[in-house]
């Protein structure tokens, strides 16, 4: 008889086991690194067969597809609770057509993250950031993909810094707070008033935070 043929696994697929890999770090189970770089073999996988060894050693059952999505937008886009990238004295990219969750965590300890959402399936229910860099930086491009509930960045800088990029028309409010660091409003005035909302907060320590304006991208540009 003939082999069944491959399952391809879905980003909840991916989530659900970068997420036992993240309560791992969290137990103790697996250091920083190790948890680092399972997410990274587990959202490079392809085929589910792929993600049972990632978490073989860490739960007793391979971990079943994931359960009936969270919600769903005007799109047709499903997305998880939480999401996250870590980049431990390496880095981490999260660019394309990617599907962040309500709360996507990104963490950069001596490394770097890079989350590029022009094309992230969002939907309605908006997205909170969570970004922290140790001596670290971190590179978030929201160009295009603040909807009507906005997007909050929750920004920790610790002798390490994180520079947001917004478009033209995105309005944004920025109420960080610097000790021998700081928070840098350069997005000057929106083009127009009504348009979506970033909301960028935190904490930064011998460190920065950075908000810029750039022109959404041309077709194939930057």
């Amino acid at each position: 008889m003939s082999e069944s043929p491959a399952v391809r696994a879905s980003d909840a697929d991916r989530e659900q086991v970068a997420e036992l890999v993240r309560r791992a770090v969290g137990d103790g189970r697996l250091t920083m690194v190790e948890g680092d770089e399972r997410q990274r073999a587990a959202y490079s996988a392809t085929f589910r067969h792929e993600l049972a060894p990632i978490t073989a050693d860490l739960a007793a059952e391979t971990p079943e597809p994931a359960p009936p999505p969270v919600g769903t937008g005007t799109t047709g886009t499903t997305r998880p609770q939480a999401t996250g990238s870590v980049a431990v004295m390496s880095g981490a990219d999260r660019t394309g057509a990617w599907t962040p969750g309500l709360t996507h965590r990104a963490v950069s300890v001596m490394g770097g993250t890079n989350l590029d959402l022009r094309h992230a399936r969002l939907d309605r229910q908006g997205l909170t950031l969570q970004v922290v860099s140790i001596m670290g930086g971190a590179g978030i491009d929201l160009r295009g993909a603040a909807g009507p509930a906005g997007i909050t960045v929750q920004a920790f800088a610790l002798m390490g810094g994180c520079e947001i990029v917004v478009d033209p028309e995105t309005s944004v409010e920025v109420t960080g707070i610097g000790f021998m660091g700081g928070f840098s409003d350069q997005s000057g005035a929106p083009s127009r008033p009504d348009g979506p909302r970033v909301r960028v907060t935190g904490f930064a320590m011998m460190g920065g935070v950075s908000v810029t304006r750039r022109p959404l991208a041309i077709e194939g540009g930057q």
